[in-house]
């Protein structure tokens, strides 16, 4: 089956090289398109595979070495996706993300207010003579939760949304309790 790697719409299409890459990496099982609504709602009614990181660049912008972070208490849009065309929803989390690169830290507010208006207030680097490249000792875990399966509601309320928001959030919660020992986290 295929699958659609969604990312930000302005990352996909706003940096020439980069959308080079994107469309260099595309074949028959595999694409990366823009977390759009006219993306996402075509890629859900033809029943698609989708992968979404949830956090975009505001997960980005409030990565800090040796602490997880998340940043998806008010991200709904994709839970209501997925009640409208009764998609299943895995929690995913990745340990060790915030080893790879040094991060510029500070104004965090600031910073995210920025993101607001698709600028991303990111400043990082990795290799000392490559800065581009992740630091070489990282240690990266990715973890896949429990389904979550979401009924088929063609409008979902507001309080479906929310109520299945809470699902997701509590298993990436579980799933993160249930894994962090196993990849070297005891916070």
């Amino acid at each position: 089956a295929k699958v659609s790697f969604l990312i930000d719409d302005f990352l996909r299409y706003g940096n020439p090289i980069f959308r080079m890459f994107c469309d260099l990496y595309k074949t028959e099982s595999r694409e990366v398109a823009a977390a759009d609504s006219q993306t996402m709602r075509k890629t859900l009614a033809e029943g698609r595979n989708v992968a979404l990181v949830l956090g975009g660049f505001e997960e980005a912008t409030a990565c800090a070495m040796g602490r997880d972070r998340v940043v998806v208490k008010e991200r709904k849009g994709i839970i209501k996706y997925c009640l409208r065309y009764g998609y299943r929803i895995h929690p995913v989390y990745t340990f060790g993300e915030d080893e790879t690169y040094y991060y510029a830290q500070g104004a965090l507010e600031f910073r995210m207010w920025l993101n607001r208006f698709k600028i991303p207030a990111i400043a990082f680097f990795g290799r000392p003579c490559v800065p581009f490249l992740p630091r070489p000792q990282a240690k990266v875990f990715t973890y896949v939760g429990d389904p979550i399966e979401c009924p088929k509601i063609e409008n979902p309320s507001q309080a479906d949304v929310d109520k299945w928001h809470s699902c997701y959030m509590e298993g990436l919660k579980s799933l993160f309790d249930a894994k962090k020992g196993e990849a070297g986290r005891p916070h």
